[in-house]
């Protein structure tokens, strides 16, 4: 039952929008140089079938995208992460309020849709690929989970009782685990509480269901960039390659240093050695990082970006950079976007 309290709430919502989106940090000349970095994932038409499989704060449709787009170019100077980081590294003059594009994990979609919108507006931007996964028919853990849980939903619902299963119908959500596959809110509740595993324990966990409950996976298109495509983008000069390591491993204090030294270094040089350009900028995985995980990064990349809510300036760590996280459902009108890009909401 709808909270008789909703209507008030979504009231001041949008009351702290306008207030945001009019007087936020963005409406103010800045004392020193600022750099905002906006942190995407998917670019998908909200019909598409991809979507329907998706955590809702992982996307933005083509339309909300080239809006937003077309509105940082009014408020900021567009800019490669890599030439900031250059300027602030060189000691050189930086913009005063610049903003640099980026996109986790390496989705095909960044090339069927948010690359002609960037190419039409001539904003730069960087893709932050998880080499070892790109082009191939890999997924994260997170969409296998989404899949197969819509797949025994719609298909053998009376396998919510094997015991492959319990770990997962363990997790304090609001899914019943019937025969209707969970809404995309409730495949979030999920995925947030499995993050709890490590990234190799939950693959590990998935093979086992599948192979356990004799589930045929199926996927028609690769959910993830081909280098042909990376090296069509890379080419235009407009778009960057940057890391996010080798398998998207979280790279939290338990890693070991082996382990950390391949995923960091031989992701940057994989990519490199694909797209003959250098590879500059680092992205941790699910923002986790550690002490060792950061001295391996500090020595092989200009800078390293976090899931970290906020801005920069010339006096922030380069290694610990912040970004704002955009998605649909918190930016789909402009009034909701230039809030967020305040940095308060």
């Amino acid at each position: 039952m709808p909270s008789i309290f909703a209507p008030a709430k979504h009231l001041l919502k949008k009351q702290l929008q306008y207030i945001a989106a009019h007087f936020g940090r963005h409406t103010r000349r800045p004392a020193q140089p600022e750099l905002l970095l906006l942190m995407y994932h998917r670019i998908l038409p909200l019909d598409d079938p991809r979507a329907q499989l998706e955590e809702p704060g992982m996307i933005v449709s083509p339309e909300t995208f080239e809006s937003h787009m077309t509105q940082l170019k009014e408020l900021f100077e567009p800019i490669h992460l890599s030439q900031w980081l250059d300027k602030k590294n060189n000691g050189e003059n930086l913009p005063m309020r610049s903003c640099a594009v980026t996109f986790d994990d390496g989705w095909a979609d960044n090339y069927e849709f948010a690359f002609p919108i960037l190419q039409k507006l001539n904003i730069p931007a960087t893709i932050f690929l998880v080499s070892d996964m790109i082009g191939s028919k890999q997924q994260f853990w997170p969409e296998r989970l989404a899949q197969l849980l819509t797949v025994i939903a719609q298909q053998q619902p009376g396998q919510w009782s094997h015991p492959a299963l319990e770990w997962i119908k363990q997790t304090p959500c609001s899914y019943s685990f019937a025969s209707v596959a969970p809404t995309q809110e409730q495949m979030s509740e999920i995925i947030a509480t499995v993050k709890d595993y490590s990234d190799e324990d939950i693959h590990q966990r998935l093979d086992l269901i599948e192979d356990k409950l004799q589930l045929t996976m199926q996927q028609d298109n690769p959910s993830l960039l081909d280098w042909q495509q990376v090296n069509t983008m890379c080419d235009t000069g407009l778009i960057e390659a940057g890391s996010h390591t080798r398998h998207h491993i979280r790279l939290t204090g338990e890693k070991s240093e082996a382990l950390l030294q391949d995923e960091i270094i031989n992701s940057k040089t994989l990519i490199e050695e694909k797209t003959g350009k250098a590879v500059k900028t680092f992205c941790y995985p699910n923002g986790d990082t550690s002490a060792n995980a950061r001295s391996i990064v500090e020595q092989h990349y200009a800078g390293a970006v976090t899931t970290e809510h906020g801005w920069n300036t010339a006096d922030s760590n380069r290694y610990l950079l912040q970004r704002i996280g955009v998605h649909e459902d918190i930016s789909k009108d402009k009034t909701s976007f230039l809030a967020r890009l305040s940095g308060w909401l």
